[in-house]
């Protein structure tokens, strides 16, 4: 279950964003069960990265990549808030081992939105025996829209260009019909959006899940050959 939180009248350079957290989890405290693993996301307006407080914000240690350009400085304000928060957590006996902050499209910009879910991945590990530890996974994300965006198009692009490999070699939109297992056609969008459905998660998948997805769609389409050709 999600739990979610909004911290009012705060943005991501108000300096007592800890604070703020603090009372949140210990009027909450309940809810999180001892033992237990959780994800945390924060999410700050994405407009504010035009915010020029991002130049002045006072951090005391900055990262070894920061360079001075804006960007580097975004990154670090967000680094910095974010372990202010992950603090507050650890204070509390909250296990997380994996957190987020981004910018996202909130209702307001003076509001940081924080949404904590109980952490069901499988988890990785370093070192061995005493020093075995379970590794600690944070991200920082500037604009989430933007992101989205940009997996949005290569996702786009990859199944398209896995659509047309498939079209090449079998030639025949009846056969491509029916290999989708939908309604002959000759609309190229139909049958690219029947590709999508069934074989979508091909664009971004682990070896063995690829693996098992090109499996299926070659197996569906020596079927349907086989039988065209049984036929004639």
């Amino acid at each position: 279950m999600l739990m979610e939180y909004i911290l009012q009248d705060t943005d991501i350079f108000d300096e007592n964003i800890g604070e703020k957290f603090s009372r949140v989890i210990k009027n909450n405290k309940d809810v999180f069960i001892k033992g237990k693993n959780y994800s945390f996301i924060v999410s700050f307006h994405v407009n504010l990265l035009h915010d020029a407080r991002f130049e002045s914000f006072n951090i005391d240690a900055p990262s070894k990549i920061n360079n001075g350009e804006r960007k580097d400085k975004i990154y670090d304000v967000m680094s910095f808030q974010l372990k202010k928060l992950e603090q507050v957590l650890e204070e509390n006996g909250i296990e997380v081992y994996s957190t987020t902050i981004q910018g996202d499209n909130l209702k307001s910009e003076n509001i940081i939105k924080i949404g904590i879910i109980e952490d069901t991945s499988e988890p990785s590990y370093s070192g061995r025996g005493k020093n075995r530890r379970r590794i600690k996974v944070s991200s920082i994300i500037p604009s989430l829209p933007y992101t989205q965006e940009k997996i949005s198009k290569f996702a786009g692009e990859r199944l398209s260009e896995l659509f047309y490999q498939l079209m090449y070699a079998v030639k025949d939109k009846r056969l491509m019909s029916e290999i989708l297992e939908i309604e002959t056609t000759e609309d190229d969008q139909i049958l690219f959006e029947a590709f999508v459905e069934r074989y979508g998660d091909l664009w971004l998948t682990t070896s063995e899940t690829e693996k098992e997805l090109l499996d299926q769609l070659k197996e569906r389409c020596l079927f349907v050959v086989k039988k065209y050709f049984d036929k004639d």
